[in-house]
């Protein structure tokens, strides 16, 4: 039993140590400013209608990064649908900050909001921008510790294009990454499988080298 519970420490925690540091370095990398679209990643809503300072940051950092593109034709996408405790949908919230809050011109925002996932955020827009432009390269905004796996996302659907990620409050930052942690595994559980499958194995021929 005690081996047991010391191969999924190290397992899970080696796994864990990979994740904040693919975390760190993927948001090092310095990131291409030609873009066509820059999609911002929705967020639950304050009293159903208006941003939250978490998704405030993904704005304001999408928007720093619409100012310092080299792509005059870029154009941002709010993405993210109406959840069931919401007046009015993420998109939309984020589209009503940007008018009132920013100088960019409303005709630069195209509303995506239909998406309840992250996986839809990314699958949704990436539709709309490939209707636009051909071959599209994308940028998309979300929160640092929500990086990696929108990232995994974007390559699992042949997205072309990078993330960026905007900072998150300090004492939200270690519950942020283990949910995202959680969220990572469940969606690659098939190789944690494998690797209890082969420990379990290695396990049985040990015991039965020992009584032979």
């Amino acid at each position: 039993m005690v081996v047991i519970v010391v191969f999924s420490y190290m397992l899970f925690g080696t796994a864990f140590a990979g994740f904040i540091l693919y975390s760190i370095l993927y948001l090092a990398i310095p990131k291409n400013k030609h873009y066509d679209f820059i999609i911002i990643h929705g967020a639950g809503l304050k009293n159903g209608e208006s941003v939250t300072p978490l998704l405030k940051k993904r704005i304001d950092k999408a928007i720093d990064a619409f100012r310092q593109s080299s792509n005059p034709g870029i154009k941002i996408i709010a993405s993210g649908g109406r959840g069931s405790d919401e007046k009015i949908s993420e998109a939309q919230a984020i589209a009503n900050y940007i008018a009132e809050e920013t100088d960019v011109p409303m005709d630069k925002v195209i509303l995506e909001d239909k998406s309840t996932t992250t996986y839809e955020n990314l699958l949704f827009s990436k539709k709309l921008g490939e209707a636009l432009v051909d071959s599209p390269r994308f940028l998309f905004v979300t929160n640092n510790y929500h990086v990696y796996r929108t990232g995994a996302y974007a390559k699992t659907i042949g997205m072309l294009g990078d993330g960026l990620g905007c900072n998150t409050a300090s004492y939200y930052i270690p519950s942020a990454f283990i949910r995202e942690f959680i969220a990572i595994c469940v969606k690659i559980k098939w190789v944690f499988i494998a690797f209890y499958a082969l420990f379990f194995l290695m396990l049985a021929v040990s015991y039965l080298g020992r009584n032979l």
